[in-house]
């Protein structure tokens, strides 16, 4: 059993977790990241960034470890550090609606490492929550 936590396109209802994930989450549970919401130029999904704004997402307890590199492949995660990386795997601690702690998990940020990156970020989303953005749009 694996736990990560997803905040764009792998939540609930997104169209990757209809790929990745549905079939394969044993339970989930609301919960919020540090950071700031951005759109990326191009694409329809989101960047998280550090920031001091919080952002909703959802804890995955899924079933099997398989999963988790289908997901660096899909987040073009390459190691820990790879400039070449669009997100890094960074551990983070995952808070509830009331700002306690629940959980401390790996978390896809966008790497503002990489320059070229750097150029990507479109509009804040303002209210750190992809899902919601989206039906908006």
């Amino acid at each position: 059993m694996a736990k990560i936590f997803v905040y764009g396109t792998l939540r609930e209802g997104m169209y990757n977790y209809e790929t990745y994930l549905k079939g394969r989450v044993r339970n989930r549970t609301f919960g919020y990241v540090k950071g700031d919401l951005y759109q990326i130029k191009g694409v329809v999904y989101p960047a998280l960034i550090e920031g001091n704004g919080r952002v909703l997402g959802e804890i995955m307890e899924i079933e099997g470890e398989e999963i988790l590199s289908e997901l660096d492949e899909l987040e073009t995660y390459y190691g820990e550090g790879n400039i070449d990386n669009e997100y890094d795997k960074v551990w983070m601690d995952i808070e509830d609606a009331q700002g306690a702690i629940i959980a401390h998990l790996p978390v896809y940020v966008f790497n503002m490492r990489n320059p070229k990156h750097q150029d990507m970020l479109g509009a804040q989303i303002v209210s750190g929550d992809y899902v919601a953005f989206r039906k908006e749009c």
